[in-house]
């Protein structure tokens, strides 16, 4: 006849050693992903700086008054264009 305890000092390591395989998958697995998302992170940081790189070629003040010369029609302002804030009637708010 066999006796439970030796059942338990046979079923026990299995038990401990299945578990420990399957810990181990499931650290390998989350390893793999945090090194996917690193480099998701890695590459996302390379874009911002490429961007920010054509934002400030694109933000010369050189360039912008040359486009702006070119498509928007402005004008020194006259002084009849002048105003002053006197002339402006108050505002008598929603309610009214």
């Amino acid at each position: 006849m066999i006796r439970p305890a030796l059942i338990l000092w046979i079923g026990l390591p299995a038990i401990v050693t299945i578990a420990l395989i399957l810990v181990s998958y499931q650290v390998q697995s989350l390893e793999n992903e945090l090194e996917t998302l690193e480099h998701a992170a890695i590459a996302q940081q390379e874009e911002i700086h490429v961007l920010k790189a054509e934002w400030s070629f694109l933000n010369r003040p050189e360039r912008l008054a040359r486009l702006a010369g070119r498509h928007l029609e402005l004008a020194p302002v006259t002084p009849a264009q002048m105003s002053s804030f006197t002339l402006v009637p108050p505002f008598k708010g929603l309610d009214q």
